[in-house]
């Protein structure tokens, strides 16, 4: 389960979010490779090298590309869609949660409004506000909050083919109290000596950056990002789960594309 969620984290991470002028379906093959913190502010991390298929589909209504996105509204400065992002289960060799329940993966969806508030003549700049409403990934699929991403990001599309398409973005995030005490409390009956009893409040979460890239190399696709977490002055940043104020992700691709049109 873990192989297939880190595969999913990295095709999430790579999102597009303008429609493209290229083949409207891809279909290929193609490796991964990904590293990656247990969760953020977990010093523990792990690694993935995996094969993977690639597809990609731009349509009116649906876009996958790096991730699936619903398109709500779409005009030229505006971008209303349904986002979704993946938070990871925790193996039990972690020692921080050692003895305590294990972390399920998390499905997080929710809306997503963009704006292009600034044209470039290579890009744009776009302000864009997400709200993730998280949900287990088990026979419970029980509901642990909501995580709100303002972010401000500077995008360039591949115009044509062999171009780049790059996404550089920077923000906070915020969460509720039920999604901070799911990650980072930790109950009376799990407290040690080493892991005292902790309440998570809701509020600031930290600063997340990331860096996307995408290249058409002949009948190759070329794919990767980096996210970098960083948790000071985070409510939960005195928590006794969080071992690592700075986090980062780093993930990349290569894929044939064997079938377009």
């Amino acid at each position: 389960m873990k192989l297939l969620a880190s595969l999913a984290l990295l095709l999430l991470a790579t999102e597009a979010l303008a429609k493209s002028p290229l083949p409207t379906l891809e279909i290929g093959a193609g490796v991964a490779a990904i590293s990656l913190p247990d969760y953020r502010g977990s010093e523990n991390s792990s690694s993935y090298a995996l094969p993977v298929p690639y597809f990609k589909y731009y349509g009116d209504r649906l876009r996958v590309d790096g991730g699936a996105k619903g398109i709500f509204f779409e005009s030229e400065n505006v971008l209303l869609t349904l986002s979704a992002d993946l938070t990871l289960s925790v193996d039990d060799d972690n020692h921080e949660r050692e003895g305590m329940d294990k972390l399920d993966t998390i499905l997080e969806i929710g809306p997503a409004f963009n704006y292009r508030f600034y044209p470039m003549q290579h890009g744009a700049l776009w302000a864009d506000v997400v709200v993730r409403f998280g949900h287990t990934l088990n026979s419970d699929f029980e509901n642990v909050g909501y995580v709100f991403a303002p972010r401000l990001s500077w995008r360039k599309p591949a115009t044509r083919l062999g171009a780049s398409k790059i996404r550089l973005s920077i923000g906070p995030l915020f969460a509720n109290n039920r999604y901070h005490d799911y990650f980072y409390s930790v109950d009376d009956a799990d407290a040690t000596a080493t892991r005292p009893a902790y309440d998570a409040d809701g509020g600031y979460s930290g600063l997340r950056s990331e860096f996307t890239y995408s290249k058409r190399i002949g009948s190759y696709r070329l794919g990767g990002f980096i996210r970098y977490d960083n948790m000071n002055g985070a409510v939960i940043d005195d928590s006794p789960l969080v071992s690592d104020d700075e986090t980062w992700t780093v993930g990349i691709a290569l894929a044939w594309v064997f079938y377009q049109r």
